[in-house]
């Protein structure tokens, strides 16, 4: 179970507050994921009903863990030594109510680049998801490996995926409240990387 009274100490971050919401190519993934929760037997009247009145989370990209630079072995860290940049490009939400519990789907887009020093067609990035509220309360949080594969002569892939069934309780709170949280997972010197990027 998290401990909810260090929230940034549960995401392996140094802050959950005001996730970037990146706009994108927004419009083909809310069609995805509409197509999927349509097929979903909770999709009834009743609840898009309570998703009107109370609101769904918010799915947001944690500014600070938006990216993720992969070097080759060493210690250089020079625009040649980049074997891998992953960027999370988009996500968005949406949900339904069983009574004081919230069940969401969403859907994550990003894209990886083959840097000068790749030696690999197969890489992984470890993701984490996590469940919010008021931007300050880790509710939750899990991780999962996102893997990508390169065909021959490929220097950029989209990586596209949905997620069904997570759920979490609310009591009588607008869904509104809380805020589905991605990011890579990094290390302290990563997110201070990424940080003195975003300066320039």
């Amino acid at each position: 179970m998290a401990d909810t009274r260090n929230p940034k100490k549960n995401m392996g971050l140094t802050s959950v507050r005001s996730p970037i919401i990146r706009s994108g190519a927004r419009a083909g993934f809310v069609a995805a994921l509409a197509l999927i929760v349509a097929g979903c037997g909770w999709w009834s009247g009743e609840a898009r009903k309570q998703e009107r009145l109370r609101g769904c989370p918010n799915a947001g990209i944690l500014t600070d863990a938006e990216r993720l630079t992969e070097y080759r072995e060493g210690s250089g860290r020079d625009i040649t030594d980049v074997a891998y940049t992953w960027e999370l490009l988009d996500a968005v939400a949406d949900c339904s109510y069983s009574g004081t519990t919230i069940d969401v789907d969403y859907a994550l887009s990003m894209s990886v680049s083959v840097g000068p020093a790749a030696t690999r067609s197969a890489v992984s990035a470890p993701i984490f998801v996590a469940v919010t509220r008021a931007g300050e309360t880790v509710l939750q949080k899990t991780t999962f490996e996102a893997e990508v594969e390169f065909e021959p002569g490929q220097r950029v892939a989209v990586y596209t995926r949905t997620f069904e069934g997570l759920e979490f309780e609310v009591g009588e709170d607008n869904g509104g409240l809380y805020d589905i949280v991605l990011g890579f997972q990094l290390t302290p010197a990563q997110v201070d990387e990424n940080r003195a990027r975003s300066r320039y």
